[in-house]
């Protein structure tokens, strides 16, 4: 089906302080080209070869409507083209004209934007990013060796299933694919493909190179999958992680589009994706300490989108979400519309502090009274203390300070939990549920965020509530804060390092990552940091020699241009930056900047390598750029 005919219509996303925000476009297909990224055959990772497999089909639909809608078709499977050495769209590529305005470095790797700076980077993806156990990962190991694939490498051409027309290109060389744009007068680029944070942002066809040499792009969004380890930080699911490594996208990178704008239909979702979608409603102000609360309580297992209740901001994500989190009064009638429809279609709704009192006791059965005489008063129900929602709870009764207004609740309400007011024993009730007449769940607590964030009972009742709401399993023990078990198990961006640790580990690490922009002459150099004498210095994993305190030699040929260098160093004084590392060489020197730096407290020996090479595995702020000479 092709639901375009002169014109692609197409809605782009992006994401501004983690809130969704959508714009119509019109595009002259004969101006738009997509670019298809690694798609191949095979994969070291046999999950990620799965997840291939599953999209590809609806992926091949999205490229043969655009084609025939006039749109160019480029092919990249990166490493693969001596496989199309006779193929005609791989001819027709090497005889596109050279485009007479090749940017600098188009044929390199791109790691990072000025966009990205100040973003923090959203996942670890050091470890590559496979998501099968040992044994699987062995076992597929041996089946490639018997097809006669590397295990490492095994890709050899794009996965039959995307149709190459001999109308398109077939080209993973940056400059060729730019020859292609700039011949077919190209204005605006899809990407898509795989995975989209590694190659389908580093490529040299990439979308960081795109938007750095001022290509309008965009990423279809449900056409990609990510290289993510749930084992790994954040420790969310890995369609979590592919959602945060989007989001970063959309704030930093470029805007997305789905592939129903093309085709129509639902858009793709991975069979194994089971989240359920939680939309939060809170203040403009509050957004971004609800994500971080979503990051430590909800991220691992549900798919969660913010929404400004004060502006509207985020509102189309009420449409689709499956729960709703209401934090802060809605001042904009739309969000009201869409949340009082959500209500109507007998979903779920978790309520915090006072929206949950008063004009929607439809939703949470609760509206207060003044203190006059007459005012009822709450009596706590001990025998509804086996609810689902107290899960994990140690006792009954939360405890807080100061009056409250008295409530009346409706006859669907189930109290869970109340707090002493004041010393005469009198009580408020603090949490419950809600059978609503249209047969929706709700439940609701009178204390708010972020006032309450930190208390454990709140974070408990949010964290249950989330998960009977919307029928997902409800486990007995809360997670670990994900920074503090990233800081017990691996490497953590200096100065966020956090330890639960009762003795003090042997050693400190520390790394860093070093772009190198252009060749390198053969030159001596060395590497001086005053500060740590006697420490261990790895570059690119070969250990450097210390001719003198503070001072090692680096070998003329151990850097490498164009790419990236990763420097490791086990410290042994516990301010190592009070002088700041610095290579000097005799054509001048470089400092290195403290800011792009991870550490790590280890017992165990040093490991001056990444487990992947570093182009595939770093995160944007690991990575500082050795300057142009002039």
């Amino acid at each position: 089906m092709n639901l375009q005919a002169e014109t692609l219509n197409l809605t782009l996303r992006n994401s501004v302080r983690s809130v969704h925000d959508w714009e119509k476009v019109e595009w002259n297909p004969n101006e738009v080209a997509v670019v298809i990224c690694d798609m191949w055959d095979s994969h070291h990772s046999v999950t990620a070869v799965r997840r291939v497999n599953e999209f590809a089909p609806r992926l091949n639909e999205v490229i043969k409507s655009l084609r025939g809608s006039g749109v160019t078709i480029i092919h990249s499977p990166s490493d693969c083209m001596p496989s199309y050495k006779d193929h005609d769209a791989r001819k027709r590529a090497l005889t596109v004209p050279v485009a007479s305005d090749l940017p600098k470095e188009i044929s390199s790797w791109c790691h990072r934007i000025p966009e990205e700076e100040k973003a923090s980077y959203p996942i670890d993806q050091s470890d590559g990013g496979e998501d099968e156990d040992e044994f699987e990962n062995n076992q597929w190991a041996e089946r490639l060796k018997a097809e006669g694939r590397n295990p490492g490498t095994p890709w050899l051409r794009q996965t039959p299933v995307l149709e190459v027309s001999d109308k398109d290109f077939v080209a993973s060389e940056g400059d060729v694919v730019w020859n292609i744009l700039r011949h077919k007068k190209i204005k605006h680029v899809i990407l898509t493909g795989v995975h989209t944070n590694m190659c389908v942002l580093g490529r040299p066809f990439g979308l960081r190179q795109m938007v750095r040499s001022g290509m309008d792009t965009v990423l279809l969004r449900d056409g990609t999958d990510v290289m993510y380890n749930p084992k790994k930080w954040p420790y969310v699911s890995h369609f979590t992680g592919l959602d945060l490594v989007i989001r970063h996208i959309e704030e930093n990178v470029c805007s997305t589009i789905r592939s129903d704008q093309i085709i129509g239909g639902q858009p793709f979702r991975f069979t194994h994706d089971k989240r359920p979608h939680l939309v939060i409603v809170s203040s403009s102000e509050r957004v971004l300490n609800w994500k971080g609360f979503a990051g430590h309580f909800f991220d691992a297992d549900f798919r969660v989108d913010y929404v400004e209740s004060d502006t509207g901001k985020g509102m189309n994500d009420i449409r689709y979400a499956d729960c709703l989190l209401l934090a802060d009064d809605i001042k904009a009638g739309r969000v009201n519309e869409l949340v009082q429809a959500h209500v109507a279609a007998a979903k779920p709704v978790i309520g915090t502090g006072k929206v949950c009192i008063g004009a929607k006791n439809d939703v949470f059965g609760i509206s207060e009274v003044s203190n006059e005489k007459g005012a009822q008063k709450i009596k706590w129900i001990q025998g509804k203390a086996k609810h689902p929602l107290t899960l994990g709870f140690k006792n009954n009764e939360w405890s807080v300070e100061g009056a409250s207004d008295s409530l009346v609740t409706d006859e669907g309400v189930v109290p869970l939990f109340h707090g002493k007011i004041d010393s005469n024993g009198s009580t408020q009730l603090l949490a419950w549920s809600f059978a609503r007449t249209d047969g929706g769940r709700s439940c609701a607590t009178v204390l708010s965020f972020p006032e309450s964030s930190n208390d454990s009972d709140f974070q408990r009742f949010l964290f249950n509530a989330v998960r009977w709401a919307t029928g997902e399993l409800i486990s007995k023990q809360l997670p670990l804060d994900p920074d503090l078990r990233r800081s017990n198990e691996g490497w953590v961006v200096r100065g966020n390092f956090h330890t639960s640790r009762s003795l003090e580990p042997k050693h400190w690490d520390l790394r860093t990552l070093i772009r190198v922009p252009d060749p390198l002459p053969n030159i001596k150099r060395s590497f001086k940091w005053e500060s740590i004498p006697g420490s261990v210095i790895y570059i690119n994993g070969a250990q450097l020699k210390e001719n003198k305190p503070g001072h090692w030699l680096i070998p003329s040929k151990l850097l490498k241009s164009g790419d990236l260098n990763l420097v490791v160093v086990r410290v042994s004084k516990p301010d190592p930056f009070k002088s700041l590392p610095t290579i000097f060489s005799t054509k001048g020197s470089f400092e290195l900047d403290t800011k792009h730096w991870q550490e790590r407290h280890s017992d165990d020996a040093i490991d001056p390598n990444f487990p992947i090479p570093p182009q595939f595995g770093a995160p944007t702020d690991l990575i500082q750029e050795w300057p142009q000479r002039k």
